[in-house]
């Protein structure tokens, strides 16, 4: 029963209409690496692949959390399927790890395929860019921290679609631009310490952009150890918040 549940989602988030528009921004990621120059003279391949994974593939992989997190209780609770959900003979926390382990993976898929884009654009091929395999690490951490996160808020709260995007596009813009330590409650300031990516140099501008105004000065072991962590904790909660909390229908859904 658990390869089951675990496998029609899978199909249900790999489904080609629901992945082509994530290839289409994935294509946009390549177009706008390989023509980085044109926007920052004197850019070179690096350069180019550093900053648009920093603005646009990172802020993807938040999206596409948002979106696909959301949709395991929250889209189930709005559609009037959750009562079909939770017919099936299988705990709770179960059903939950189950579609959330699914998500985190489609998640992790499109955050790759949009860095693989842009090391293509960028460098033109897939060799020669070391950067690319650090970014697909962080990336794959990051699809389960935002889950997890975006999973206990969809849980607590009604239309948590809002709540999640004001903390992909806002918080995580925000945080890791400010001086102190405050880069210390941004997702992906921890991401960017598995990273590494280049500095921006002196351009402001650019360093707002990509999260570098701040004194980020995580090492990539910390990075993975308070993300890991910070994923287990937050499931867990999820999981007991599941468990114990009925959900209805919503009939103010329409």
């Amino acid at each position: 029963m658990e390869s089951a549940i675990f496998g029609q989602a899978i199909r249900e988030y790999f489904r080609l209409r629901r992945i082509l528009p994530w290839v289409a921004l994935g294509v946009f990621c390549l177009f706008m690496a390989k023509y980085w120059d044109v926007l920052q003279s004197g850019a070179t391949k690096a350069d180019a692949y550093s900053n648009v994974s920093a603005i646009f593939v990172y802020h993807i992989l938040a999206l596409a959390s948002a979106i696909f997190t959301t949709a395991i209780i929250s889209q189930e609770v709005e559609q009037k399927t959750i009562v079909y959900l939770l017919t099936r003979p299988v705990p709770r926390w179960k059903l939950l790890l189950l579609r959330y382990l699914a998500s985190g993976i489609v998640v992790s898929v499109i955050g790759i395929l949009c860095a693989v884009f842009a090391s293509i654009g960028s460098y033109q091929g897939l060799g020669n860019n070391p950067l690319l395999i650090k970014d697909c690490a962080a990336l794959i951490v990051g699809a389960f921290a935002y889950g997890a996160l975006f999973l206990l808020v969809s849980l607590m709260f009604n239309r948590a679609m809002i709540i999640c995007l004001l903390f992909a596009f806002g918080w995580e813009t925000a945080i890791p631009n400010m001086q102190g330590q405050m880069y210390y409650l941004s997702i992906y300031s921890y991401l960017e310490g598995i990273a590494q990516h280049p500095s921006a140099g002196g351009n402001k501008l650019l360093a707002l952009l990509v999260g570098g105004s701040g004194d980020n000065t995580l090492t990539p072991g910390t990075s993975y150890l308070v993300m890991f962590l910070f994923s287990v904790a937050l499931i867990g909660a999820a999981a007991w918040w599941f468990t114990n909390f009925e959900y209805l229908p919503r009939e103010d859904a329409e």
